[in-house]
């Protein structure tokens, strides 16, 4: 099992998506999801060592190894909930990932199958079947914050507004009512807790009570 590769991005090639990965003068070719392709082809002008998260899947049917690669541990995490539905698998999964890892969940969470439906191969039936199977599982993966997604999201002071109005952006994007919202929000700052970022201030709040339920 291949967990991570620390070497050069050397090469990105956006029409097959794949990268190749220098580490130590060994060449390792990676599978790259289109959301990602971006920060790969970024990392190709820079000499300096990356970290890449791996997925590796070979089988009886498929005996050519795929090597998959991410830029942060969730959404390799994310990768590995999304290939458990039926007729996903790993091959179609990296040509579905043309969105962000946050907003896939955020769709998902919200039985949005008509935004999921705009993921390439994933039609009417299979949109049933991801939020059949993964909703409720990806109330994390929601929350993270596009573009950080896998990091711990920065923040000044736990109380500020801005956090505050992060947590209740966040909610609200998982189907809270805007006051709900602010009054879960509300309740955790008054707890006492101190929250060194956005995420731990949402794990907080979700730990006491389902996403959609309203606060007594």
């Amino acid at each position: 099992m291949i967990a991570a590769l620390r070497g050069q991005v050397t090469h990105y090639d956006p029409d097959t998506a794949t990268a190749w990965l220098d580490v130590q003068g060994v060449f390792y070719e990676v599978r790259v999801p289109a959301f990602a392709g971006e920060w790969f082809a970024a990392r190709e002008d820079i000499q300096d060592e990356t970290v890449v998260y791996t997925y590796y899947h070979v089988s009886e049917r498929n005996p050519q190894p795929l090597l998959v690669a991410f830029q942060h541990p969730a959404e390799r995490d994310f990768f590995r909930k999304f290939i458990e539905v039926p007729d996903v698998g790993p091959t179609k999964a990296v040509r579905a990932l043309t969105k962000p890892v946050s907003e896939i969940a955020r769709w998902v969470e919200a039985s949005d199958t008509k935004s999921l439906q705009s993921l390439p191969g994933i039609g009417a039936r299979l949109s049933q079947t991801i939020v059949a199977r993964l909703a409720g599982k990806l109330t994390q993966e929601a929350l993270l914050r596009t573009g950080t997604e896998g990091i711990e999201t920065p923040s000044t002071e736990a109380h500020t507004e801005d956090l505050r109005e992060d947590a209740i952006e966040a909610l609200v994007s998982l189907q809270y009512s805007r006051r709900d919202a602010e009054r879960a929000v509300e309740q955790a700052v008054a707890s006492g807790r101190e929250f060194a970022a956005l995420e731990d201030l949402l794990r907080a709040i979700l730990e006491h009570q389902a996403p959609t339920e309203p606060l007594p």
